[in-house]
């Protein structure tokens, strides 16, 4: 593994904060919108993810189950029940719904950012970081249509 991610040059390690939904991704099976990190071809397939609306009950069973699982953990590693859980994952903000479901107690802090510096920022990600995750070789336009269609607002 490298000393920093590619993307940023930010330390990188077991231990290091990543997003939660990489985890996610992991446990529910790839019922994620970060599954086209891996399969850019299925792009159009996996959308259903990012707000889980249009997913099947038992896909969206799977993805609560994996986020639950994930969060309990976290929420035990970092110093049990006392402690509040910060998560910082931009595909959040296409479910807050569903979150608000699950912790009706939770707050929510939106950030905005400028959409040319969004835009920019995800190119630049997708140019120095998604290359090492496809098991699939996409074209040039899959990743852009990708990166639009996140941009979009899901």
């Amino acid at each position: 593994m490298d000393k920093t991610r590619p993307m940023d040059n930010l330390a990188l390690a077991w231990d290091t904060p990543q997003e939660d939904e990489l985890a996610v991704n992991q446990l529910s099976g790839g019922a994620s919108p970060y599954m086209p990190l891996m399969f850019m071809k299925r792009e159009k397939s996996i959308r259903k993810y990012y707000t889980q609306r249009e997913a099947s009950e038992a896909e969206l069973k799977r993805w609560k189950d994996a986020f639950m699982y994930f969060a309990k953990k976290l929420q035990l590693a970092s110093g049990g029940a006392h402690k509040r859980l910060l998560l910082r994952s931009p595909v959040h903000t296409a479910r807050v719904f569903l979150l608000h479901s699950m912790f009706p107690n939770a707050q929510f802090i939106f950030i905005h950012r400028h959409p040319y510096e969004v835009f920019q920022s995800a190119v630049h990600m997708a140019d120095a970081y998604y290359w090492q995750c496809y098991f699939q070789l996409p074209t040039a336009e899959e990743v852009e249509e990708f990166i639009l269609f996140q941009a979009g607002g899901y």
